[in-house]
């Protein structure tokens, strides 16, 4: 279905090429997963499948793209679309039309399908990605995961025999992406559809897909089924990638086994014999055997038992938020009755099922937004009669979508641009130390339209904390992030004295970072407290959309307290210790 050769393609105005001769075969019928490090080709990739490279893109491309035997460099994009459905990374690139039915019928209406077969087409499409209560909606209403089940839909209504996705559930909640990959699964396995899907988010994905290829650097340097993948750990540690938590709870048991899903670890923790397992007893006194201790970076201590100084008997309120009512169209609130103080230290994770107001909420805290009734008040100022201007220097708001964000010729001209209107000293410092936090130093003369979706976040992340906010507020930081760069980012929020909001899907990154975890639905918060209390309310998580960990299900399964990796290899252990000595 698929045959790339010796591919090589350079961006007009760059030196080093983004893709350095790629070879890959994908057969008919298959689900493939291709990952690596934010920034090593992947979308690029996937833009060759379709003809918008080299076609609308320019620079140079040599080398062979042939889909269903057609070589896309001599045929035309039209002819190539009908086999090829892209969806893009980000969905504002996509969306064009402006209610939901028209996105979604224009494909097929342009493929000159009847009337009555547009109609069924896009009833179906928008019943897989559980968007039919929308179909009259305003595209412009709609929240960044809605945008991107309409854009999977869009490509769905079509039909076509190759589906390529560019992070299409980066922005969903976990029970969206559950649901979503299931029907594009079922899609695969019925209709043959050929997909081939790139995502950061392997914990996810993994159970999903029939392969997995990684690049790095423009190149491929994997390619296994998804079934032996991760016998090769160390490859997805040394390129930082995210490992599914239940591979990583038996590696780091010494259990030489890669089970992708709950109900897999717990038949493989249940045919181990704990009582004569000495390896497992052996990781508490030689931690340097342990795989997972030498080669993962990733931080397992969860701070939600105590939040260090950020009570509100210690601080003072940052935000205080009272009755809040807010929306986009009159007699549509988005918002409903909200009742919110954050003080200042606390690092807080908003959380909650696509459209339930998270990113409204947020923006009413940087008094983009005005309340239709009630009050904000940040740093003691009622946002009602404030502009949002009169907070530069004080609040620094990072949007879903970079791009809405970035107008500068270069990495480090984003940066310096908020201290220089602002009249700020000791830039130069400001600036460097800025894009270094962010790991972009080296990509500071880059053109940041011409970086991956990634490296643009954290270029629009790093011009916020070049003016060295007291109140920080992110919405979706980790999209598009590989292991090491969410780790870095969230690190340096955890050493900074700044307030943190951030909106996130994220489960494992809110349990490891915020120290304090908000859940939305319907425009009401629903839960508030520690993340520890939080995850343990599966009810508020099911109406939300959520879901626990697979480490949390796993030990609520074993009959034990943890809701890290570490925390379950801990008492795993010290049990099996126990036994020994008994």
């Amino acid at each position: 279905m698929i045959q790339i050769k010796d591919l090589w393609y350079t961006y007009p105005g760059r030196s080093e090429p983004t893709l350095k001769g790629i070879n890959l075969r994908v057969e008919k019928g298959e689900f493939v997963l291709l990952t690596g490090p934010t920034g090593c080709g992947k979308s690029t990739l996937l833009k060759t499948l379709n003809g918008i490279i080299p076609h609308e893109s320019g620079g140079t491309f040599s080398g062979s793209v042939k889909v269903k035997g057609l070589e896309t460099t001599d045929s035309n994009q039209m002819e190539i679309s009908k086999e090829v459905g892209l969806v893009f990374q980000n969905p504002d690139d996509q969306i064009f039309s402006t209610t939901v039915e028209d996105e979604v019928a224009f494909g097929p209406e342009n493929l000159c399908f009847e009337q009555k077969e547009i109609d069924k087409k896009v009833e179906e499409a928008l019943q897989i990605v559980g968007m039919s209560s929308h179909r009259l909606a305003s595209t412009n209403s709609l929240s960044g995961g809605q945008k991107q089940r309409i854009c999977i839909a869009s490509m769905l209504a079509m039909t076509p025999e190759v589906l390529a996705m560019d992070e299409p559930v980066s922005q969903m909640d976990p029970m969206g992406t559950h649901d979503v990959l299931n029907t594009v699964r079922e899609l695969n396995r019925k209709l043959k559809t050929t997909i081939l899907l790139v995502e950061h988010r392997l914990h996810e994905l993994a159970p999903f897909v029939d392969r997995i290829v990684i690049m790095d650097d423009g190149k491929i340097v994997f390619d296994q089924p998804a079934s032996k993948a991760f016998d090769h750990i160390e490859v997805f540690y040394r390129l930082g990638l995210r490992i599914p938590e239940p591979v990583e709870l038996c590696h780091s048991l010494g259990i030489k086994a890669s089970p992708l899903s709950v109900s897999g670890a717990l038949a493989v923790l249940n045919s181990e014999n704990f009582k004569e397992n000495t390896r497992i007893s052996q990781l508490l006194s030689n931690p340097e055997g342990n795989p997972y201790a030498k080669n993962s970076s990733r931080k397992d201590s969860i701070e939600n038992d105590s939040i260090e100084n950020n009570t509100s008997e210690n601080n003072s309120s940052i935000i205080s938020i009272q009755d809040l009512w807010s929306g986009y169209e009159k007699n549509k609130m988005v918002l409903k009755g909200i009742n919110l103080e954050i003080y200042k230290g606390e690092r807080v994770a908003v959380m909650g099922t696509n459209g339930s107001g998270k990113s409204t909420l947020l923006l009413h805290l940087a008094a983009i937004l005005k309340p239709d009734k009630g009050s904000v008040k940040v740093f003691g100022e009622d946002t009602r009669s404030k502009n949002p201007y009169s907070f530069a220097g004080k609040v620094g708001f990072v949007f879903q979508n970079p791009d809405l964000m970035l107008f500068c010729d270069s990495a480090e001209e984003e940066t310096r641009f908020g201290p220089v209107q602002l009249k700020y000293s000791n830039i130069e410092e400001r600036v460097r130390d800025s894009l270094e936090a962010m790991s972009i130093l080296h990509l500071k003369h880059d053109l940041p339209q011409a970086l991956s979706r990634g490296q643009r976040l954290r270029t629009a992340v790093a011009s916020v904390l070049s003016i060295n906010p007291e109140l920080i507020l992110l919405d979706e930081p980790t999209t598009g992030q590989d292991r090491v760069n969410i780790e870095q980012m969230m690190d340096f929020f955890k050493n900074n004295n700044s307030t943190l909001v951030f909106c996130t899907h994220d489960i494992e990154v809110a349990m490891s970072y915020a120290t304090r975890i908000l859940v939305m639905n319907e425009g009401q918060i629903i839960a508030d407290g520690k993340g520890k209390e939080v995850i343990k309310d599966t009810e508020s998580l099911r109406k939300a959309s959520l879901t626990q960990p697979p480490v949390v299900e796993i030990a609520n399964q074993l009959g034990v307290n943890a809701f890290s990796v570490k925390e379950l290899v801990k008492t795993l252990t010290s049990r099996s210790v126990e036994r020994i000595k008994c």
